[in-house]
């Protein structure tokens, strides 16, 4: 007897859609209900509709829906509702209607799912990296990062929908006290989440595995694998001892905010900091430090005054990695049109964040708040100095990029400004990267 070949849409593509001279890449439409008048209206309005046969196992739906750019539903059978839900994680289109709205719908849907092919495309191309998430501040509720874990943003399997390549996860520490003994348990703290963090990626390490540097990023995407990077949230972390610096340095943090809500032993933050307070005489060892040992210094929560001492302080460019822009929302976290004027000068980036206060005053923020923050950004700096940094699961998360696994509705929201593949390359992270290997030429 004869074997049974697996049903793969890839290969039906190809055999039913070959191209020829002036062929022009058409978006695969999987629907459940092969009636003609489905395939007609999609073939009309540009789509190259595939028919998927009866199966109910998500797992081999989930490899179909990695190759489908729409999906048209008409029935209203098992089926058809978890194909849905499987396709909603993914953010592919998805049109459900009756057959008298047909064509209607099959012209929407074919537009959305070209926007969708072009933006998967892209990615397929480039390395997408997000500056700044706070995953690890969820480690305390048994998180599982390999699965698809509704308690987090950032995992596994939201990192693959939204085909998003690498994340810098960060030790995000509370500002406390500053005695001794508070100093000492800071450093200890951040020791223990980037244990943590290293665990966590060893458990899945045949698909994720710890970045140290952009050559790594490149070479984990090129084996198939999603990138974790290492960085830390808040200077407090270094305590009294400036040799931590260098220590942290070596187990691989890329970055080190220098402070967050609240002033701490390096600098004066931008909350609780009546008096102004810069960057002291041993934040700028610190910063000198970090210079010679090739991390980066990220002002974001940074007050203003040292946000300017940072920048003056540093021989090399400096980041913000999750910040937006206050003249678009006032809010004391933004940087000002001078601020990224002063940053760009020096070769430096910021990172549009997706945390709904610091993108709109009232109300809730939108994908399309966002947008307007990056247009800003990259009006006043130029398009070499922005990039993007969530702060997923450090309540970072926005209507239209709720999750990791949205992100790539952001892509799409790109290609619609009529941004270039080489302007959403540095969007994505070309920028930052950028300055990570100036700071580590050490």
């Amino acid at each position: 007897m004869k074997p049974k070949t697996r049903f793969d849409i890839k290969t039906e593509y190809k055999r039913l859609h070959q191209t020829f001279p002036g062929y022009k890449a058409a978006p695969i439409i999987g629907l459940t209900n092969g009636h003609p008048s489905i395939n007609q209206a999609i073939i009309k309005a540009g789509g190259a509709p595939i028919i998927l046969p009866p199966h109910y196992q998500a797992d081999w739906l989930v490899h179909q829906l990695n190759l489908l750019d729409g999906v048209f539903l008409i029935d209203d059978h098992p089926q058809d509702r978890l194909l849905l839900r499987l396709a909603e994680d993914r953010q592919i289109p998805t049109v459900r209607t009756n057959l008298a709205m047909l064509e209607a719908y099959a012209e929407i849907l074919v537009l959305e799912a070209t926007s969708f092919m072009e933006a998967k495309q892209l990615h397929n191309r480039i390395l997408t990296l997000d500056s700044h998430c706070d995953t690890p501040m969820f480690f305390d509720q048994n998180i599982n990062f390999a699965s698809r874990d509704p308690k987090i943003l950032v995992d596994l399997h939201k990192m693959t929908e939204g085909r998003l390549d690498a994340t810098i996860m960060v030790a995000y520490l509370e500002q406390q006290g500053l005695s001794d003994e508070d100093l000492l348990a800071a450093t200890a703290k951040a020791d223990r989440i980037l244990n943590e963090i290293e665990a966590m990626v060893k458990k899945s390490q045949a698909h994720v595995n710890i970045a140290y540097t952009p050559a790594d990023l490149y070479r984990l995407k090129a084996e198939g694998k999603k990138a974790i990077m290492l960085g830390i949230e808040n200077g407090y972390a270094i305590g009294k001892d400036i040799a931590n610096v260098e220590r942290f340095r070596k187990r691989g943090v890329v970055y080190l905010t220098l402070c967050h809500n609240g002033n701490n032993q390096l600098c004066g933050s931008c909350r609780d900091n009546e008096e102004g307070l810069g960057v002291n005489a041993f934040g700028e060892q610190v910063i000198h430090e970090m210079n010679r040992t090739g991390m980066m210094v990220d002002i974001s929560h940074a007050g203003e005054q040292t946000f300017y001492d940072a920048l003056n302080i540093s021989t090399k460019p400096i980041v913000a990695s999750h910040s937006s822009s206050r003249a678009l929302c006032n809010h004391p976290r933004n940087l000002t049109d001078e601020q990224l004027k002063a940053l760009a000068a020096k070769g430096g980036v910021a990172q549009v964040t997706l945390y709904n206060g610091f993108l709109k005053e009232e109300g809730a923020a939108t994908i399309q708040d966002a947008i307007a923050h990056l247009n800003h950004m990259v009006d006043v700096m130029g398009i070499e100095h922005v990039g993007i940094g969530t702060d997923f699961d450090g309540d970072g998360g926005i209507i239209g990029c709720a999750s990791a696994s949205e992100l790539i509705n952001f892509t799409r929201c790109l290609l619609k400004e009529r941004y270039s593949e080489e302007d959403i390359r540095r969007i994505w992270g070309g920028n930052f990267l950028r300055v990570m290997e100036e700071v580590q030429k050490v």
